[in-house]
């Protein structure tokens, strides 16, 4: 199956940031209604859920790392969970989640870059939708990780097509190895329905 919107193709198939951040731009009005209500987009709704069954404390402050139109900002509030910061790389996508007034704070951040976070500053951090091809590199999940406080937990999705082209299982093997964090979860859940396309689910907990 395969019903995406032309858009959608074009974020897929970007081959660098200027003509990510393009297709991005053009998008970001209607991201929301075409992923939700068009194709089914299924990881915000169960990469919350999953997050709040494990999470202690809900009045803790929450990353939303690749925030994009505040879609999981949202669910996070519904839930009473917060306050919530988001980062995202399209300024266009970032003025459409300022919108929906979920957020304490949002910038700008490229999430294959250096974060200008302190460490330990979230007790929880989210990344929903930005590990896949042309996007965020693996590699970012040690600086989600290192912003997140001992004890705490990290929670993120990965296109299946990217989690075996990327390497993420050895990834995983490496920081459990080091003992930086322990997996909690590890979940093969739909993830745009009408696409038929399928993520990994991850939820780890920081050391």
């Amino acid at each position: 199956m395969n019903n995406r919107t032309e858009i959608h193709d074009r974020v897929l198939k970007a081959q660098d940031l200027e003509e990510l951040s393009g297709a991005y731009r053009e998008w970001a009005s209607n991201y929301d209604e075409d992923l939700i209500d068009r194709l089914g987009y299924q990881a915000p709704q169960k990469s919350v859920q999953l997050l709040v069954e494990h999470l202690p404390d809900r009045s803790v402050p929450v990353l939303d790392a690749g925030c994009g139109t505040g879609l999981v900002g949202q669910l996070l509030q519904a839930q009473g969970v917060g306050p919530v910061d988001g980062v995202d790389y399209s300024e266009s996508m970032l003025q459409e989640a300022q919108a929906k007034q979920c957020y304490r704070n949002l910038s700008q951040a490229d999430l294959n870059q250096a974060l200008t976070l302190e460490d330990d500053t979230y007790g929880a951090t989210l990344c929903v939708g930005t590990f896949t091809t042309g996007h965020v590199r693996p590699e970012a999940l040690r600086e989600l990780i290192r912003v997140t406080r001992s004890g705490g937990l990290v929670g993120f999705t990965v296109r299946d097509s990217y989690w075996e082209e990327a390497g993420f299982a050895e990834l995983l093997d490496a920081l459990d190895q080091e003992g930086t964090v322990e997996l909690l979860q590890l979940l093969n859940i739909a993830y745009i329905v009408e696409e038929g396309s399928r993520c990994r689910l991850v939820l780890l907990r920081v050391n």
